[in-house]
């Protein structure tokens, strides 16, 4: 063969093999962005996104934004000072213009925007762009939790643009200390923005302020020539001195931008308000609220983020990348918050996004052969090459079937909520004051309102005083756990709800035991006030005696109308599910059949 043939034969042979890698790596990457796809798209129902709707619909129809608490009896006229406003007013507008599936599809497009922005921020630092996809799957493995339709995704989403500020503005920072304040100054629009859409954005202010105060330090200690633009000076003295006068004129405009980011908080429907809010409430991780406890081997989030703290650790000691310390020091501090309440585990997931991608990849490259020894280039046989890709295009299809499911099915569980007591109430035009279950309260003032009010809901002390959340909290889980109760409370009284405002009816959460054990006490005593009006395996219904056992109340329920341990069946309802009020119109005022319309709801 000739010297020619033989390297057209070479040359062939290695366009194929680059082809054939090319094909796999494309293969490889849709896997890797499939799966970090996956988690972005949880469908679980939060039993708050009622009430958020909810809130920003009553605004919307009346045009201006409350100031007090609403669709409650326990705080009528209580200031409320609500954070989450541009995002309820964005779910409401949401649901109406892209309905409930098109609304699972953009929060999905949400998570998968911030997964790619931290590609994208790690591939302009040389990242291969499958090694930073393989640690964002476990990223977003960490987010998923966290990823339900939420306000707090506006948190995650402009801590994500926050980052990419503060990552362009100190680009070239290790180098030669240059800031580019172009970048640092859209940093105050974006906590406008996050003020007014999350309560998060007081750990965006630690992240940002954190950061900014760790390059003041370190242009204070590092008094580095290279920072100077213009020439040799024509002396040493000049020298030291232009250095000096740069330096700290960099360190008051880095301390202006941290101080017009704080001042820019107060750019609110509430001003100072809020901050005095948050002041009162500083340190308030409720006991009684799941989220702020601690990450445990029970939770779903626990092995995600150990997993994520030993590569983050991993990763930082065997990086060949110079080290950042600033960022190093606010990761050790948000993962120390994320141990001891897990809401926190978002936030040090976002952070490992954008700052560990340079570090792992480092890593992983110290675990290659030695450069300095050529391997032979190697082509697949066919049938391998046929093997890897129908593996690959098995994943990318089983991937997608499950991803399309979860993005077309958004269920509300009657195992979870009370889906047939709320129909059974809107059946016999039940209306009063109503205590209802912590994680049921704002699917029932959405579904009942205005004809029933509730006694306590997840807008939790934003705009309920104290004593309510004390009662209500006695009620639902008693002694039971940690609570976080007035100094002047007085010992646990499940029953002090039952008085608290005088409620006219009861909405028992099975699974509670401790408020199912307070009203069947309170049915054994002599001349008990409550008695049972519906029942099935997830809820109980309770109403005062005065009110519905009396024939000349309008409210009064004849005892073949009352329902006892109703069989519910297997069924999946669609958010919002909410009852079906279609029978109102029969005049002959009949409310049976509950059980057939709920089953085409």
């Amino acid at each position: 063969m000739s010297v020619a043939a033989e390297n057209c034969q070479n040359a062939k042979f290695f366009e194929d093999a680059r082809h054939a890698y090319r094909l796999l790596k494309i293969g490889v990457l849709a896997l890797l962005v499939l799966g970090c796809a996956i988690p972005f798209s949880l469908n679980l129902v939060d039993p708050d996104l009622w009430g958020h709707v909810r809130y920003a619909e009553d605004w919307l129809a009346a045009g201006e934004m409350p100031r007090s608490a609403t669709h409650t009896f326990t705080a009528v006229g209580y200031p409320w000072v609500n954070h989450e406003n541009a995002a309820e007013l964005l779910f409401a507008i949401g649901f109406e213009r892209l309905g409930v599936y098109g609304m699972l599809v953009a929060k999905c497009t949400l998570g998968l925007c911030i997964a790619a922005t931290m590609a994208w921020t790690a591939c302009r630092k040389g990242v291969p762009v499958i090694s930073v996809w393989a640690l964002l799957l476990l990223v977003s493995a960490n987010l998923q939790a966290f990823f339900p339709m939420r306000p707090q995704l506006l948190s995650f989403a402009l801590c994500a643009a926050a980052l990419v500020c503060l990552d362009r503005a100190f680009e070239t920072w290790p180098e030669n200390r240059r800031v580019r304040f172009r970048w640092l100054w859209p940093l105050p629009a974006i906590f406008v923005a996050w003020v007014n859409s999350h309560g998060g954005f007081v750990a965006g202010l630690c992240i940002v302020g954190t950061l900014l105060a760790g390059r003041m330090v370190e242009l204070a200690l590092d008094p580095r020539r290279s920072m100077l633009d213009a020439g040799d000076p024509k002396s040493s003295i000049q020298h030291l001195a232009s250095g000096i006068r740069l330096r700290w004129k960099t360190v008051l405009q880095l301390a202006a931008v941290g101080l017009t980011c704080l001042a820019a908080t107060v750019v609110n429907p509430y001003g100072l308000g809020l901050h005095e809010w948050l002041w009162k409430s500083w340190g308030g991780a409720p006991p009684e609220i799941t989220e702020w406890a601690a990450p445990s081997p029970g939770k779903p989030v626990f092995w995600p983020f150990v997993t994520l703290i030993v590569v983050a650790v991993g990763s930082l000691a065997a990086t060949r990348r110079k080290r950042d310390w600033p960022q190093i020091v606010i990761l050790a501090l948000v993962a120390w918050q994320a141990s001891m309440h897990l809401r926190h585990i978002a936030f040090f997931a976002l952070l490992c996004g954008f700052w560990l991608p340079v570090h792992w990849h480092s890593a992983l490259m110290r675990l290659r052969p030695d450069a300095e020894k050529k391997l032979p280039v190697v082509l697949p046989a066919m049938w391998m090459r046929l093997t890897m890709a129908g593996a690959i295009v098995a994943g990318i299809v089983l991937q997608s079937f499950a991803l399309a499911g979860r993005l077309s099915d958004f269920p509300v569980l009657r195992s979870q909520y009370p889906v047939d007591a709320l129909q059974y109430m809107v059946d016999h035009r039940m209306s009063g004051k109503l205590v209802v279950a912590f994680n049921w309260a704002q699917y029932a003032l959405a579904a009942l309102a205005p004809d029933v009010s509730v006694g306590f809901d997840g807008r939790f002390d934003t705009c309920y005083p104290q004593e309510a959340i004390d009662v209500h909290f006695d009620f639902l889980l008693g002694d039971s756990g940690p609570r976080d109760r007035r100094p002047d409370a007085g010992p646990i009284d499940g029953t002090a709800v039952l008085r608290f405002c005088e409620p006219d009816m009861v909405l028992v959460e099975r699974r509670y035991r401790d408020c199912v054990a307070v009203m069947q006490r309170e049915t054994t005593k002599e001349n008990s006030e409550w008695t049972l009006l519906y029942s099935d395996a997830v809820a109980e219904l309770w109403g005062r005696k005065s009110r519905f056992n009396d024939p000349a109340s309008p409210h009064y329920l004849p005892s073949d109308e009352r329902q006892f341990d109703v069989k519910l069946l297997e069924a999946r309802f669609q958010w919002p599910a909410m009852p079906d009020r279609s029978l109102w119109d029969d005049k002959s005022g009949e409310s049976g059949h509950s059980e057939k319309r709920l089953t085409v709801l």
